[in-house]
């Protein structure tokens, strides 16, 4: 089958073979060096009875923003300047938040509640007292 091939021929074929299938097996990684570190953000700061909050929609996930397979985190919500975790549910595209029950169609119906509710976030971690039961 080889018989038309010289060694030469053979040993070129070979190379160019294994050159090809390692180029062609990075393409999917060929988008990391294009692609800009500053990635665009979708940012929006409104006031909301007096108190700032802030959408900040990342355009490439920066953080750990997978939780699991059904949730999302690239989307982030501060409130004065403190972020609010909150994910987003793949399949319903609703959003949840550990601090509130239910879910919600948009982080700023989130941020409205919590700002409806009056609540105040501390500067740093909360420390529960040993003397209470």
């Amino acid at each position: 089958m080889f018989s038309r091939f010289s060694r030469r021929q053979f040993i070129s074929v070979i190379s160019l073979s294994i050159a090809g299938a390692t180029i062609a097996s990075s393409f999917p990684f060929l988008k990391n060096f294009v692609i800009s570190k500053a990635q665009a953000q979708e940012t929006s700061e409104e006031v909301y009875k007096g108190r700032k909050y802030k959408i900040i929609i990342n355009s490439e996930l920066q953080r750990s923003a997978v939780v699991d397979n059904m949730f999302d985190a690239s989307t982030q919500l501060f409130i004065d300047g403190k972020e609010i975790r909150i994910h987003q549910h793949k399949k319903t595209k609703k959003y949840l938040t550990p601090i509130l029950f239910g879910s919600y169609e948009s982080p700023k119906k989130i941020a409205e509640t919590l700002i409806d509710l009056n609540l105040k976030f501390p500067d740093k971690e909360v420390e529960i007292d040993p003397n209470i039961d």
